[in-house]
């Protein structure tokens, strides 16, 4: 091999592990569904990592900005932010996770806090505090991870037009911050009621730690749920041998 030819190969894969590299940092901008993680650890990460955020006023001089131009730049700049925000909400699911744990733990839930949960002592990290249902709106104060929160739901004050009800379910901390108000739509047809999340959830969303203890117990439950389900069908495949066996008169 000559030395130019040797020359001409070792420039081209130079130049491809630049392309390479620049590429993977382009795609690192983007927030991957396995990366949701580092956001709840560290909130103050995400300006630098969506790479969709900039200070006011850094496209243009605030002194020669008049006060319209300044409310429509912070606009801008905001609305830039709650959608770097919704995509991570979107991308792991948050809507959902809050809906499937309050759907499964706290919509019937009596006026005097008795708790439906019946896991032989799995749910310990989650305790019901109190629960109340006044003017049609159900409010429940728990415990989860040892931190308190309360749930709002306004499902019983809407009214059902054209088959369809909209209302809205929020969760707040225990400073009354709402952490997350989730639009739903319940569909009533011949087939009964559907509810389902709205696709334009949700419409208010603060990243904080308490992500992360709602992902990990919606999962869980949803893992003792399928247990259950595993369960209960081999259970009815057993009846149904023991059946078959005793109609065709087969024996082991």
């Amino acid at each position: 091999m000559s030395g130019e030819l040797l020359f001409v190969l070792l420039l081209a894969f130079g130049a491809f592990i630049v392309v390479a590299f620049v590429r993977m940092q382009r795609k690192r901008k983007g927030l991957g569904p396995m990366d949701w993680g580092r956001f709840y650890l560290n909130p103050k990460f995400l300006p630098a990592k969506s790479g969709q955020e900039e200070p006011a006023g850094s496209s243009s001089d605030p002194a020669s900005l008049t006060t319209e131009e300044e409310s429509a730049a912070e606009l801008k700049r905001l609305q830039k932010l709650i959608n770097s925000r919704k995509k991570i909400a979107w991308e792991t699911d948050i809507s959902y996770h809050v809906w499937n744990l309050y759907k499964n733990h706290f919509r019937n839930i009596g006026p005097y806090g008795s708790s439906p949960m019946d896991h032989n002592g799995k749910w310990y990290e989650l305790k019901i505090l109190n629960a109340t249902n006044i003017n049609d709106v159900k409010k429940v104060d728990f415990e989860l991870s040892g931190v308190r929160y309360t749930f709002v739901d306004d499902e019983d004050r809407q009214k059902i037009s054209e088959n369809m009800k909209l209302f809205n379910l929020s969760l707040y901390d225990d400073k009354d911050r709402c952490l997350v108000d989730i639009p739903m739509k319940l569909r009533v047809d011949d087939t009964g009621k559907t509810y389902s999340v709205s696709s334009k959830s949700p419409m208010a969303f603060i990243l904080d730690s308490w992500l992360k203890d709602f992902v990990n117990v919606s999962l869980k439950h949803q893992n003792i749920h399928n247990q259950e389900i595993r369960a209960q069908k081999h259970q009815e495949r057993l009846r149904e041998i023991e059946e078959l066996k005793e109609k065709f008169g087969i024996s082991d």
